[in-house]
């Protein structure tokens, strides 16, 4: 809906073109949080003075972290990757389905999780996104004419998923979460990941899983474990003969060690996210902007991981980009995130196998309606850089 208290693109430009259009050198841009705990530094320096950064199967410190992060989770084991995104590439395998077969896929979401189907030759089967959270949910009167196995489901944000939403309409048997960030936030009492067959976590910048590089996957089953650990060591089951093509996804110890110590953080971090949100979102909540809420029919708290901003109907592509760049310029870091099914290489792709039809299409320019008009503010900043961030947005947007 279109809101009139608003400015459009073109009245910042022309109005404010002075300070916003004109600026020669951006303004800085608050100091984040990149996940790192330097107070790691010295356990790292014993390690390179080990020389020994990496073992076969994983090294004493991934052990480690394997287990501290299955037991803080809930599950029984994990696997330590050299990333996120390595990770989701042994989930999906793992599963050992058909190539062709049916996978149903959040288009909100990282493009790591559409990689990883692309990778095991599966067919992405996308839910849409649903505009209040901004996560993936099928319409309650949604008709799905198809069942898939295997649901790969992303909490985006910080933001969580309504799980039984997606399985149930689609039947599937089995449960990828793609948990990356949304380390810390439940559902219920129990925190997001725990409920997959498989959980990924990523330990990339800005995570609070902060290993610097590095993925994690956690499971019960041994049997689905095994098999990831065969691909993620050159698809060998020992250290001699490979047996299924795989990879080199091991996860070293130095990353590791990072990665342990910032599990011991994890809440203390968790508090400083919410509170960074909280106090963008009281900011905003009232000047005419949409922000991404969570979902009203699930039991959660959330540890935002970004706050999600949607433009008045009335704004397009054009507009929220160049709105981007003046933000940017401003020291506010702006970004954006595009749907997975607006990827330029997927539609070719599906077309090459005859799995593009008019459902797709359709689903493309809806999905392109919510994702043109939004753009994302990290909470990994300090509440008082916080509140600094949306009242410059407040300002621009609202003149205000």
């Amino acid at each position: 809906m279109k809101n009139n208290n608003l400015r459009t693109i073109e009245e910042i430009l022309r109005l404010e073109n002075l300070r916003y259009n004109l600026r020669e050198e951006a303004l800085p841009l608050p100091d984040e949080d990149t996940g790192v705990c330097v107070e790691a530094a010295e356990s790292v320096a014993k390690v390179v003075k080990s020389g020994k950064l990496c073992y076969w199967r994983g090294g004493p410190e991934a052990k480690k972290l394997e287990k501290e992060f299955a037991n803080l989770i809930g599950k029984k084991n994990g696997f330590f990757h050299s990333s996120g995104s390595s990770a989701l590439v042994t989930a999906v395998r793992a599963f050992e389905l058909p190539e062709g077969t049916n996978v149903t896929i959040t288009s909100s979401g990282f493009i790591s999780s559409l990689n990883a189907i692309y990778h095991a030759g599966l067919r992405p089967r996308f839910v849409p996104t649903d505009p209040i959270t901004l996560l993936g949910k099928f319409p309650k009167e949604f008709k799905v004419n198809y069942e898939a196995p295997l649901s790969l489901v992303t909490h985006f944000f910080g933001n969580v998923v309504d799980i039984d939403n997606i399985v149930n309409k689609v039947s599937s048997k089995y449960l990828i979460e793609d948990t990356s960030q949304a380390l810390g936030s439940k559902i219920g009492n129990d925190f997001a990941g725990k409920r997959g067959d498989i959980s990924t976590f990523a330990g990339s910048n800005r995570k609070l899983f902060g290993a610097g590089q590095g993925g994690m996957n956690l499971y019960d089953d041994e049997e689905l474990g095994e098999r990831m650990r065969i691909i993620g060591h050159h698809g060998k089951s020992d250290s001699i003969q490979a047996i299924t093509p795989g990879f080199n996804f091991r996860g070293g110890e130095m990353e590791a060690v990072l990665g342990r110590f910032s599990l011991r953080k994890l809440e203390e971090k968790s508090d400083l996210r919410m509170e960074s949100a909280r106090v963008f979102t009281d900011i905003l909540k009232d000047s005419g902007v949409t922000l991404a809420k969570k979902d009203v029919a699930l039991d959660s708290k959330i540890v935002w991981f970004d706050n999600v901003i949607v433009l008045p109907t009335n704004w397009n592509k054009k507009g929220r980009d160049l709105l981007v760049e003046v933000l940017n310029r401003e020291g506010v870091p702006a970004w954006i995130y595009p749907s997975l099914i607006e990827t330029p290489w997927l539609k070719p792709w599906m077309n090459s196998k005859g799995w593009w039809s008019d459902e797709e299409e359709n689903l493309l320019e809806y999905e392109k309606s919510i994702w043109d008009r939004a753009f994302v503010v990290g909470t990994q900043m300090s509440s008082e850089d916080s509140k600094k961030c949306a009242r410059i947005i407040k300002e621009i947007l609202a003149g205000k």
